[in-house]
C-alpha cells in the first residue's frame, strides 16, 4: 500500500471522547464504518482538527490502535506523529509501525525555527522512519512551508507526499505541480476544494468531511464527471454554510472541533465532548447550527428530523 496514490475526499478523523475526557473508542470505530461506507479516499488520522495537541502520547496510541484495527487495511491511512520533542516523534513512530497504516505525517510546531533547521528535522525522520513520510503545512498551526522548501525536500526517497494547507491559491498552484508519480499533494481548506480541484489536485483532505463528507464527496464527484457547473454550485452552498456558522466557537477554539462533533452527535456516531482548552457549543449555537443544516440542506432532511426527534 506504501506506493499507492491516495485519490477522493480524506477526512480528518475527529477524535470522539467520553464524557471524563477517555477516547471514546465505540465512537472512534462508528465514525471509520461510516465515513468508509460514504465512500471516502483514506483517512488523515491524528491531524490538528483531531486535536492531536491536547492528547497525550498513550491517547494518541489508543487512537491509532482503533482506527488501523478497525479501518482493517481497507483505505490508506496517514498517522499523525508530530511532537514537540524529537524524542516523542519517532517513539510514536516505533510504537505505531506495526500498524496497518499507509505513512505517517509530521507538522513542525517550531513556528520560528528556520528552514534550515525545519529540513534537517524533516530529513532526519524520514531518514528513520519505516514507513514513507508527509510534510504537513499550515498557515494557522505550526512552521509554513513555501513551494520552494517543499520542491528541495521531495527529492528525499521516503518523504512521499505534502498536506499543504492554506488559502494562497498562488501558493497551492505551484505546490499542486510538484506532484508526481512518486510525490502526492493534498491540498485542504473545505472552502477551496473546487479551486483546488481546477489546479489538478487528486485527493483533499479537511475535518469538515468527518461529520459532513456526503456534500464534498459530491463536488469531488460531480467535477471529475465533467460537471463542473453544479460543482460550483455545491462549493458555493458549502461556502455559505460554513460561512454562516456561529463566531463563537472560532474565537475561542479556532478549530470547528465543537461544531463537527455537534453535527456527529446529531447523526448518531458520538458524543459532543472535545478536548482540554476548547469549550463546547452553547443551547443558542446548537440551535443556529441547526438552523443551518436546514436551510442549506446540508443533511438529509429527514435524518436531521429523526435525530432531533430522538433528542428530545
Amino acid at each position: 500500500m506504501e506506493n499507492s496514490q491516495l485519490r477522493g475526499i480524506i477526512p480528518v478523523l475527529n477524535t470522539p471522547l467520553l464524557e471524563d475526557g477517555s477516547i471514546d473508542h465505540e465512537g472512534l470505530r462508528r465514525l471509520v464504518e461510516f465515513l468508509v461506507n460514504k465512500g471516502v479516499g483514506g483517512f488523515w488520522a491524528l491531524g490538528t482538527s483531531s486535536e492531536d495537541m491536547n492528547l497525550s502520547f498513550e491517547k494518541r496510541l489508543e487512537i491509532a490502535r482503533t482506527v488501523s484495527e478497525t479501518n482493517a487495511g481497507r483505505l490508506p491511512i496517514v498517522l499523525g506523529a508530530a511532537f514537540y520533542a524529537l524524542e516523542d516523534i519517532l517513539e510514536f513512530i516505533k510504537e505505531a509501525q506495526d500498524l496497518e497504516i499507509h505513512a505517517f505525517h509530521v507538522m513542525c510546531y517550531h513556528t520560528l525555527l528556520g528552514f534550515d533547521r525545519v529540513e534537517w528535522l524533516y530529513k532526519y525522520i524520514a531518514d528513520k522512519c519505516p514507513k514513507p513520510l508527509w510534510m504537513y503545512s499550515s498557515v494557522n498551526y505550526g512552521r509554513s512551508l513555501s513551494p520552494e522548501f517543499v520542491e528541495k525536500l521531495k527529492e528525499h526517497p521516503n518523504i512521499q507526499g505534502v498536506k499543504f494547507s492554506t488559502k494562497n491559491v498562488l501558493d497551492v498552484s505551484k505546490v499542486i505541480m510538484l506532484a508526481d508519480e512518486d510525490f502526492q499533494v493534498m491540498s485542504s481548506v473545505a472552502t477551496t476544494l473546487y479551486t483546488s480541484l481546477c489546479l489538478g489536485v487528486k485527493a483533499h483532505t479537511t475535518s469538515i468531511a468527518s461529520c459532513l463528507p456526503e456534500i464534498l464527496l459530491n463536488i469531488y464527484r460531480l467535477f471529475n464527471s465533467g460537471n463542473r457547473e453544479e460543482a460550483l454550485k455545491e462549493q458555493l452552498r458549502l461556502i455559505k454554510f460554513l460561512s454562516a456558522l456561529p463566531k463563537g466557537p472560532h474565537t475561542d477554539n479556532f478549530f470547528q472541533a465543537a461544531e463537527e462533533k455537534y453535527i456527529l452527535s446529531l447523526r448518531g456516531i458520538c458524543d459532543e465532548y472535545v478536548t482540554s482548552y476548547y469549550r463546547e457549543l452553547t443551547e443558542e449555537e446548537k440551535r443556529h447550527i441547526r438552523k443551518l443544516l436546514m436551510t442549506y440542506e446540508i443533511l438529509p432532511l429527514e435524518e436531521l428530523k429523526s435525530s432531533l426527534l430522538s433528542q428530545q
